[in-house]
Parts: C-alpha cells; sequence; structure tokens
C-alpha cells in the first residue's frame, strides 16, 4: 500500500452545524495522522473556509452549481482529473457512478422517515431534496467500497435497513469538538446568556420541530417536576435550534400551557459556539430524550463543559452517555421528570459531571481519524 494516496473529499458542509463539524474535526485529523498522505477537499458556495485546517498535505477547489450535479458529476470528475485515489462522500448520500473507489458516510437512515415528522411544514425545496436522498442514498450505499457511520448502534440499524455485508460497514465513533474544550470566564458567559435573555435556572435542550426530539414530553415532563420538586419551582426550558417562527408550526406552545409553564420556555434560536458553551456553563443539566439519533455530539460537549447530562435510551445515545449520563425511558414523561429531579441535587449534579469527563476519554477524533483511515486502505484494497 502506498504511503502517499490522494483523497478527495466532498466538502460542501464543512462547518456548517452537524456534518460540518464532524468534517472540520475529521479533516484535521486525518492530516495529522497520515502527512505522507493528500486531502483534496471540494467545497461549494457556503462551505466555511475559515474551517479548513492549516495543514500541507490538505488543500481546497472550490466549485459551483446545482447540489445534485456537483455530488454526481462535478466533484468525480474533478476528483479524477486531479488523479485521487478515492473519493469521500460524508453527507450520507453520493455519486452513484464515481469512476474511482467510493467510501459513504451514513451518519444514520434518520433521513428513511417521511419527512413530516422532521419539518412540521416543509417547503418544495425540502421535499425535493428529501426525495432526492431517499433514492440516491440507498444506492450510494450499495456502490460504495466501504460505508462509515458513527456508532455501533448506527452500524447495526444499516445493516438491518440497507442489507449490507457486515464487512462493508465500519463505526468510527466521533469526538468532542476541541472549542468545547476550554470554559469561558464566569463574566463573559453570563454576558453571553444576558444577551440571549437567559437567566435564573434553567434545563438547556435542542428544541428543533423535529418530532424525534421529543421536546413535547421534556415540557410536560418539567411541568411534572417544577410541581414535585422545590429546587426546580421555577426552573425555565432553554431550547436551542428554532428557527424564527418555527416553535408556531410545532405543538410547542399548547404543550407548554398544558403544563402550566407559560413564560418559562425560552427559545434563543440557532446560537454560535460561544454562547452555546455559555449556556451549557449554566444550565441545571442538558436534557436531551430523543427518541432516535446516530450519534449525539452534544452530550459529549455538554460532558466537556462539566454539566450533567439526561439522555433517552434509545438510538445511540445509551452507547455515547455510558454511565455518565442519566439515562431514562424516553417515552415516559414520568421516568424523564424524576431523572431531572435527581440532577436538580446538587451531590448527584457534581458526580454527574465528574463522570461526563470520565467519560470523554473514550472518544476521540484521532480514533475516528484512524478508523477512517483503514476505510478508505480497506476500499483500495477490495473489488
Amino acid at each position: 500500500m502506498s504511503l502517499s494516496l490522494h483523497v478527495g473529499i466532498d466538502a460542501r458542509t464543512l462547518g456548517r452545524r452537524g456534518v460540518g463539524r464532524y468534517l472540520k474535526n475529521l479533516v484535521a485529523s486525518l492530516a495529522a495522522e497520515a502527512p505522507g498522505w493528500r486531502f483534496t477537499l471540494f467545497l461549494g458556495p457556503k462551505s466555511d473556509r475559515a474551517a479548513l485546517p492549516a495543514a500541507a498535505n490538505v488543500a481546497a477547489v472550490s466549485l459551483a452549481g446545482h447540489p445534485a450535479w456537483l455530488e454526481q458529476r462535478a466533484i468525480p470528475c474533478r476528483a479524477r482529473a486531479l488523479g485521487c485515489d478515492l473519493l469521500h462522500a460524508p453527507d450520507n448520500t453520493g455519486p452513484l457512478a464515481a469512476g474511482l473507489p467510493l467510501v459513504l458516510t451514513l451518519h444514520d437512515t434518520l433521513w428513511m422517515r417521511p419527512l413530516c415528522e422532521a419539518v412540521a411544514r416543509p417547503t418544495l425545496s425540502q421535499r425535493l431534496q428529501d426525495r432526492y436522498r431517499k433514492l440516491v442514498a440507498p444506492a450510494a450505499a450499495r456502490r460504495a467500497r466501504r460505508v462509515l457511520t458513527v456508532s455501533e448502534f448506527s452500524r447495526q440499524d444499516i445493516l438491518a435497513r440497507l442489507g449490507l455485508a457486515p464487512g462493508r460497514v465500519l463505526a468510527a465513533p466521533l469526538g468532542a469538538d476541541p472549542v468545547f474544550s476550554q470554559r469561558l470566564a464566569a463574566r463573559q458567559a453570563e454576558g453571553l446568556r444576558r444577551k440571549l435573555g437567559v437567566q435564573g435556572t434553567y434545563i438547556l435542550a435542542q428544541g428543533a420541530s423535529d418530532t424525534r426530539k421529543n421536546a413535547d414530553r421534556l415540557i410536560q415532563a418539567l411541568g411534572l417536576a417544577s410541581r414535585a420538586s422545590r429546587r426546580l419551582a421555577k426552573a425555565s426550558l432553554v431550547l436551542t435550534s428554532l428557527r424564527p417562527g418555527e416553535m408556531e408550526t410545532t405543538r410547542y406552545p399548547q404543550s407548554i400551557r398544558e403544563a402550566g409553564l407559560t413564560g418559562r420556555v425560552l427559545s434563543v434560536g440557532y446560537v454560535d459556539d460561544a454562547e452555546l458553551k455559555a449556556l451549557y456553563q449554566g444550565a441545571l443539566a442538558f436534557a436531551f430524550p430523543s427518541l432516535a439519533e446516530g450519534f449525539g455530539l452534544p452530550v459529549l460537549e455538554a460532558f466537556s463543559l462539566g454539566c450533567p447530562v439526561l439522555a433517552s435510551d434509545r438510538g445511540s445515545l445509551p452507547e455515547v452517555a455510558g454511565r455518565a449520563g442519566l439515562v431514562v425511558d424516553a417515552e415516559d414523561a414520568g421516568a424523564i421528570a424524576r431523572g431531572l429531579q435527581a440532577l436538580a441535587e446538587p451531590r448527584e449534579r457534581a458526580r454527574r459531571a465528574a463522570l461526563g469527563r470520565a467519560r470523554l476519554a473514550r472518544f476521540s477524533w484521532r480514533a475516528c481519524a484512524r478508523a477512517t483511515l483503514r476505510a478508505y486502505q480497506q476500499a483500495l484494497q477490495s473489488s
């Protein structure tokens, strides 16, 4: 096996939330772990160039055009022209005829769900993207030499749903983004929270309109817990990841009224990394009662900043949170409420925070990069 392989990576989502964070950290670790290899990143109009690693063996090529044309034609053609040995498609879909060995990352199988479960009122563009992904992703997975995923749960799920040979699907768990490794100064964190309108005791959670985030049940649970616990009697719920006006497309307003939490649920929208750090640092706990996750990076982010985690017992979350998280039945509002009450106790919060910091040692981008490099090597050796 040559020590100077050339890998092309579709990096159009670089730096853009979930997959973008995965790409940013993976590429930096790949460059460090394989200094004799070359990595060419194919960027799109929305790629974050600031997320490019400052490594001598990483180059970037900018392309423009319709996303489907870029994925199916432009990127594979440019990769072949530049002499790439293989192409990595890291965002659940890929070219159906790349003309060179393909490695595909399927983060999960959530894209197989009906779109209405993920978006309350999908636009025409979102409908077309959903149809494209449902058509292309299974076919690309079957054509890929190797399929990477981000947890053993997702690996088993992909094998069951797509019928791929077990040896072709490899799990490469993620790590915590280093940006969360350093706490903000207390005064800076408080200032950022005040800017967002967050004050007092609060539970932090993701509030996207996607029904799998289980926010309605979390709202119900906080209502129960606030009536049973003196420490939670005035606690609020801070929701991230909701676009302006998106809450009104969900059942959340009705759930808030029914739970008796009017005025105690705050949506702060999409926040930057500094604001998110400030929210983790000030939260009583991070609640993640999701009904399905391929990995669950927010669990590691919260652990990094000493924030206790209440996690769902579904999907990959027990695998990621381990015994450090307080794992509860995601479909039982009473169980979620009891979990919140437990984490409101200072001694339990401190214990869980210490377990979370220890849990982080099991996950690293270096290990993710090494597993990815093995997938590249296997893809080049197979036919």
